[in-house]
């Protein structure tokens, strides 16, 4: 009886510590495909609003808050800038890292204003490559061919957030690593960061070509 009694507060002691030090695991996560629905409605619902027909630089305000807050800048900036990242100073990499972001949101936010015409967006599937990363898939339901795109988010600080985007095969990152590699093999760090503030100036371009 004593040794049954011994193994029991034993057993209840092992059951507590691991209650006391037991943390939520991925399991008791938000999904990565749940943490992306919500701000991707919420900005087909301010696309498809009829109050902001007329008022294009509020909507693009309200659209440029949303996608703030579930794309990870620093890596995106990181990853396009690969092995020159060490070429850059903690100030300069912070600099760029701003406007780099300023210039997605600038030419992604006004593709989608002059392009959208009510598509449907469809999540697919979400794949868990590892406890902290995930591919959302989905497809923009269009009369002229649906096209995909695939989110590749992280698990960070708490929440998931996108770190690069794939449209039709064309990855976010690697475009932008491809041009940054052109200028900084022949030029300085200052150099790219002047040229990004340059793209953000321009008003008529809005493509992803750096100038």
């Amino acid at each position: 009886m004593a040794i049954k009694k011994f193994i029991f507060a034993i057993t209840a002691v092992v059951v507590l510590t691991a209650l006391l030090i037991y943390t939520p695991s991925s399991a008791s996560r938000a999904k990565p495909m749940e943490t992306l629905k919500k701000p991707i409605t919420e900005v087909v619902s301010l696309l498809n609003n009829p109050e902001y027909k007329d008022k294009k630089e509020l909507q693009y305000d309200k659209i440029r808050e949303i996608i703030r807050g579930i794309f990870d800048y620093p890596t995106i900036t990181k990853l396009a800038l690969g092995k020159y990242r060490k070429s850059f100073s903690k100030e300069q990499l912070n600099k760029l890292t701003d406007l780099f972001g300023q210039l997605l949101s600038k030419v992604y936010i006004s593709k989608i204003q002059s392009q959208y015409s009510n598509e449907k967006v469809v999540f697919i599937n979400q794949d868990m490559l590892t406890d902290t990363k995930a591919l959302v898939k989905t497809k923009i339901i269009r009369d002229n061919g649906d096209v995909p795109v695939n989110y590749s988010m992280r698990y960070r600080k708490s929440r998931w957030i996108v770190y690069d985007i794939n449209i039709e095969g064309i990855s976010l990152v690697k475009n932008y690593r491809t041009q940054f590699t052109k200028i900084l093999f022949k030029e300085s760090p200052d150099r790219l960061i002047e040229k990004v503030q340059e793209k953000i100036k321009s008003d008529k371009d809005k493509t992803q070509q750096l100038p």
